[in-house]
């Protein structure tokens, strides 16, 4: 069942089965959210269900309701559908899995997605066939509730008792990273230690699993990541950090390029970027 109403954003809920816990608040500024609310309405309803109390509680849509509130606009557009608990937490994550370009925080993703494997009984293969993803990416997203991180901020049970600053940097660090230091390490306090250092020092991708090659020829690994951080940093002392943010075609076209490598969006972008900068000789 599934029907359309009018209702005041400030009596709307946010499911607790929402994947987004981390970063919730609308931005301010001229081009945020809230800005667009306020001026355009809410143009695509969010789901909501309702609770059983007469409430209703949003399952995908999240922003756009707090945008509604912080906004004070008096109605919005909602679908009102009649989801069970494993339909909720997969329509957050799929949401999110087609809009990846948003920032859903990493653990909140990770503990999203092993909630939901656990209320279908789903193995990995079965999670990405469900989702539209690979099972590597399916195994990616699941890296924070390994074992091996069990007991460090690292984990995501420690979600909501690790300071906000720590959980920050924590979740800074993509899953790829973290499998290399925990492939490196076997996880743990001496895992966790490496984690933040290479949050703090902005250590990338490439010069982690540069230092675990060198781990697994015998080196020590948190050696070998200072070696070659500091030898990446003498090559060049020069970074641009940037965001970019792809819609329509252009994102489906890198999520299938991303798919079809195994690799991730970011590292497509950045492949990209550098054949374009060889090519036009600025490299």
């Amino acid at each position: 069942m599934v029907e359309y109403t009018e209702i005041d954003p400030n009596e709307l809920e946010i499911d607790e089965l929402n994947e987004r816990k981390e970063d919730v608040g609308p931005h301010k500024g001229i081009e945020s959210l809230e800005e667009s609310v306020r001026q355009q309405g809410v143009i695509e309803a969010p789901i909501v269900r309702n609770s059983g109390d007469g409430n209703y509680k949003v399952i995908v849509g999240q922003r756009r309701t707090l945008a509604a509130q912080a906004a004070g606009l008096d109605e919005i557009p909602v679908r009102i559908v009649d989801w069970d608990d494993a339909e909720a937490i997969e329509a957050s994550i799929t949401e999110n899995v087609d809009a990846f370009r948003k920032s859903v925080s990493r653990t909140d993703r990770s503990e999203a997605l092993l909630k939901l494997m656990k209320i279908n009984d789903w193995t990995q293969e079965e999670a990405a066939e469900q989702l539209g993803i690979s099972s590597a990416q399916v195994g990616e997203w699941l890296e924070r509730t390994r074992d091996a991180w069990e007991g460090t901020d690292v984990h995501v049970s420690s979600n909501g008792e690790t300071d906000s600053e720590t959980r920050a940097k924590v979740d800074q660090v993509d899953d790829k990273k973290l499998s290399a230091i925990r492939r490196a390490t076997g996880g743990g306090e001496e895992g966790e230690k490496l984690v933040k250092k290479v949050s703090e020092d902005d250590i990338s991708q490439r010069e982690v699993l540069e230092a675990k090659k060198r781990a697994d020829r015998g080196e020590d690994f948190e050696k070998a990541i200072e070696e070659v951080h500091s030898q990446q940093s003498a090559e060049g002392d020069m970074r641009v950090s940037t965001q970019v943010t792809f819609t329509g075609d252009y994102a489906e076209g890198l999520q299938s390029a991303a798919k079809t490598r195994g690799t991730s969006e970011d590292q497509i972008v950045r492949e990209a970027i550098e054949d374009y900068l060889k090519r036009e000789g600025y490299l």
